[in-house]
C-alpha cells in the first residue's frame, strides 16, 4: 500500500510533472481512503480553477465572493514593528490579521 501526503505536493498547471500512474490499477491511499482516477481529475480541475482565480487555497476574500480584497502597505519603525509582531504572537495570529483587527476596531469607534 502506498500512502501519499498531499500536503507534500503543490500542483502548478503547465509546470508540474506528475508520474503517469493508473490509479484504478495501482492502489494509492490518502488518509486511509483509496484515491482513484476520478479523484485525481476532480482535484486537478479544482487546482486549475483555484490557480486561475489567483486565490490561495484555504484563503477567502474579505470582500465576499471570489473577488480580491484591497491591499494596503504600511511602513513602520523597527520598534513599532516589533511591538506589532509581539502583540500578534501573543494573540496567536499573523501580523496582517492582527493589524486588520486594530484598523477595524479603530474605524468602528
Amino acid at each position: 500500500m502506498t500512502t501519499i501526503n498531499p500536503l507534500d505536493y503543490v500542483y502548478v498547471p503547465g509546470e508540474s510533472v506528475v508520474e503517469d500512474v493508473d490509479l484504478d490499477q495501482t492502489p494509492v491511499y490518502i488518509d486511509g481512503k483509496r484515491y482513484t482516477e476520478a479523484d485525481a481529475r476532480r482535484d486537478s480541475d479544482e487546482a486549475e480553477r483555484t490557480y486561475r482565480a489567483g486565490l490561495v487555497p484555504g484563503g477567502k476574500s474579505l470582500s465576499g465572493g471570489s473577488t480580491h480584497s484591497p491591499k494596503f502597505q504600511v511602513v513602520l519603525g523597527e520598534s513599532t514593528a516589533e511591538k506589532a509582531r509581539q502583540a500578534a504572537a501573543n494573540e496567536g495570529m499573523s501580523v496582517s490579521r492582527w493589524l486588520r483587527g486594530v484598523v477595524e476596531e479603530k474605524l468602528a469607534a
